[in-house]
């Protein structure tokens, strides 16, 4: 209630306030409004943009961090290690890779991880920018095959890639040598390739080698290409002395492969992808194997055959033709003799052995042993002993019977030339056993006794002192008479001298003498004419030495 009082002073006019509504949102809310559709446009991106999530299985993690581990590709930061975990029995790690959006037409079962770190060995020096920045992961993408998230990794880097231009191809032989991966491929001497992987073949009585040939040499592989071990130091002693083969430096420290398209196996066809080729020890394996065509036999020995070890040479007349495959002694039905089987094998086709006219090839090697084939046993080389097998025909061997061994025909064999030296000193050494030494020992002897007493016999002595007064009397008279005699002797010579010039003179063509002596035989011949005529008209008419001749009318 309101109070009036006496003393008012009227003030100004009143006014009624007036009310208005207030608004119903404030501008302080449109900040968070903004920033929460920011986020929201953000995270939208963030989703969007997102790559996929992949797990890689490695042996170890040595080198890798989780958030800092990136994944590159061609060193190109595809995606990144969120996290390193341990997988089941301890056996590996677990990593969970995120990528970078766009990667997943390019996860396949065909796509390869590993991990890139500093890696330093005889074939090669690779990641040493590791040293700095650390490992990392590295990828090859394929988008061929199936779709896949859970990979195993690598345990080292692959030397070819889906980016390498060349071809696959796959050795089989019987042992690796000293090959690894990274070994490298010579062809002529030029590194062509690379060894990618090996493994034992199934039954485990081959190795399977897998190479990569590089463009544009792997036109060079046709389909009868060679391939042999490159591998360390192939040195041989052999009749011509020593011979050392290598293709490199390289090939000798870490061993590698070799090829080549011999002459007598070229083909203009080439080599498809992943063929297979047969894998040699040596280039001259290899060049020998194009002789396909190859018989058994056996060969029989009598004597040592010590220094002759399977692989030796089998060579007709200085060529090879064959080896030496096994060795075994051979004993006869009484027990009482060994022999020596010998089985070869041998190349026909370089022996000119070949079917023709339903000829084959045992019925031409018997026909050759009647014509003289035999084997025989010679020094291949003098310092270190070894044997080889001599094939060649001796016309005046005497005839054998055909025998087998092991379903095999065996080629009869003639003594080497060592057995035969010892042979003949042997029969030498049995003759001089029977000689009587004693005999002739006795009787040397007693000739002996009689020559010295016949060299120390008066009579001897006395005639050896006269032929010595005989030759003092000799020379003597040499002397003598090269004083006396020669001064005669030269002049009578110089005389005859001067009477052979006067008498040629006498004798030559324009002498009067010689003009003489030519009438004189002219007249001679014109008379010996008249006889011959008058000796005629006798012979036709004898009556003439009585009535003489008569004048035909």
């Amino acid at each position: 209630m309101i109070e009036k009082t006496d003393d008012v002073s009227p003030g100004p006019p009143t006014t009624d306030p007036i009310i208005k509504p207030r608004r119903s949102i404030s501008i302080v809310w449109l900040v968070p409004v903004v920033a929460l559709l920011v986020g929201g446009w953000l995270a939208y991106k963030a989703i969007t943009e997102k790559g996929p999530v992949i797990t890689i299985k490695f042996a170890t993690a040595d080198g890798l961090e989780a958030g800092k581990t990136k994944v590159k590709y061609k060193s190109v930061d595809v995606g990144v290690v969120e996290s390193i975990d341990i997988g089941e029995n301890f056996s590996q790690v677990i990593l969970r890779v995120q990528l970078n959006k766009g990667a997943e037409p390019y996860l396949t079962d065909q796509t390869k991880f590993w991990v890139v770190r500093a890696r330093i060995s005889a074939t090669e020096v690779s990641g040493l920018s590791t040293l700095l920045g650390g490992a990392y992961i590295g990828v090859e993408p394929s988008d061929k095959g199936k779709p896949l998230r859970d990979f195993v990794g690598l345990e080292a880097i692959p030397l070819v890639t889906s980016a390498s231009k060349g071809k696959r191809f796959k050795l089989v032989g019987p042992r690796l040598g000293s090959l690894n991966p990274g070994s490298p491929i010579y062809f002529r001497q030029v590194k062509v390739g690379q060894v990618v992987d090996y493994r034992l073949e199934e039954k485990g009585d081959n190795v399977g080698v897998n190479i990569f040939i590089e463009n544009p040499y792997d036109q060079f592989v046709l389909e009868n290409t060679r391939f042999w071990l490159a591998s360390g130091l192939d040195m041989q002693l052999t009749a011509n002395g020593i011979r050392v083969d290598t293709d490199s430096v390289v090939s000798l420290m870490i061993g590698g492969l070799a090829f080549e398209n011999f002459s007598h196996t070229h083909q203009e066809t080439s080599a498809s992808e992943n063929m297979e080729f047969k894998l040699y020890e040596t280039r001259e394996e290899a060049q020998d194997d194009q002789y396909t065509l190859r018989e058994q036999y056996y060969l029989e020995f009598f004597e040592s055959i010590r220094g002759l070890s399977i692989g030796a040479p089998v060579e007709f007349r200085g060529i090879q033709i064959g080896t030496v495959t096994d060795i075994e002694l051979k004993i006869t039905e009484n027990k009482m003799n060994f022999s020596t089987m010998v089985g070869v094998t041998i190349e026909r086709e370089r022996l000119g052995i070949t079917e023709r006219d339903n000829l084959t090839p045992d019925i031409q090697i018997k026909k050759m042993i009647k014509d003289g084939l035999r084997v025989q046993l010679n020094t291949g080389n003098l310092l270190t002993g070894q044997l080889f097998v001599d094939v060649n025909y001796y016309p005046d061997a005497p005839l054998v019977e055909e025998t087998v061994y092991k379903d095999l025909l065996v080629i009869p064999s003639i003594p080497s030339s060592t057995q035969a030296v010892i042979a003949g000193v042997t029969n030498l050494i049995k003759r001089i056993d029977t000689l009587p030494i004693e005999e002739i020992g006795q009787s040397l002897q007693g000739s002996l006794s009689g020559i010295e007493k016949l060299v120390n016999s008066p009579d001897v002595q006395q005639s050896m002192q006269s032929l010595q007064e005989i030759l003092a009397d000799l020379e003597l008279t040499t002397k003598n008479l090269n004083a006396d005699t020669m001064p005669e002797v030269t002049a009578t010579l110089e005389e005859l001298h001067d009477l052979i010039k006067e008498v040629k003179g006498s004798v030559s063509t324009d002498s009067p003498l010689q003009e003489n002596l030519l009438r004189s035989l002219q007249e001679i011949g014109k008379a010996a004419r008249s006889i011959n005529n008058l000796a005629d008209m006798l012979d036709r008419h004898p009556e003439a030495l009585i009535q003489g001749k008569k004048l035909e009318d």
